[in-house]
């Protein structure tokens, strides 16, 4: 039976002597055509987030119905996000050592996670919730945890080439 350790450098070898990701490690256009995809979905997620911020926050988008412009942001915003975390799993497959050992990276990872949680948690339930006529402060402190979560994956994830 492998041990964790044991299944990580199995894994490890596996990316590095896979011919498919071979070509994307090694050919000029292959990891920036996914990069490409990725911050798609990126700014994709970014933009999502900050309409529905903008509305939870009074200061856009209140003269469209609820009901029918909250599920087409929130479709956009999963699709966003799909994009996003499979094009960059695949950039992350032809290269995971050096990924996993970047400081950057791993913060990008946990902000990551904790920004899906608070979205399709906290903020989903306070998004959907009737609005008031004036911002409370317990929306303006969702709205900001949010967009600085999301800023902040963005953020982490620039930095990963910049400060290792």
């Amino acid at each position: 039976m492998l041990s964790l350790h044991g299944l990580i450098d199995s894994f490890n070898q596996w990316c590095y002597q896979s011919p498919v990701l071979s070509v994307l490690r090694d050919t000029k256009l292959g990891i920036p055509a996914v990069q490409t995809a990725h911050l798609l979905g990126i700014m994709t997620v970014l933009g999502t987030t900050t309409v529905m911020n903008l509305r939870l926050l009074n200061l856009g988008y209140r003269e469209l119905s609820a009901d029918t412009f909250l599920p087409q942001v929130w479709t956009w915003f999963r699709r966003g996000l799909f994009l996003t975390l499979i094009a960059g799993f695949i950039v992350f497959l032809p290269d995971p050592v050096r990924y996993a050992q970047n400081t950057s990276f791993r913060v990008k990872m946990a902000v990551l996670a904790i920004a899906i949680a608070w979205q399709f948690t906290i903020f989903r339930k306070q998004v959907h919730s009737p609005p008031s006529a004036s911002p409370t402060a317990k929306t303006v402190v969702i709205s900001a945890v949010s967009m600085i979560l999301w800023f902040g994956v963005g953020w982490c994830g620039r930095a990963i080439a910049f400060f290792g």
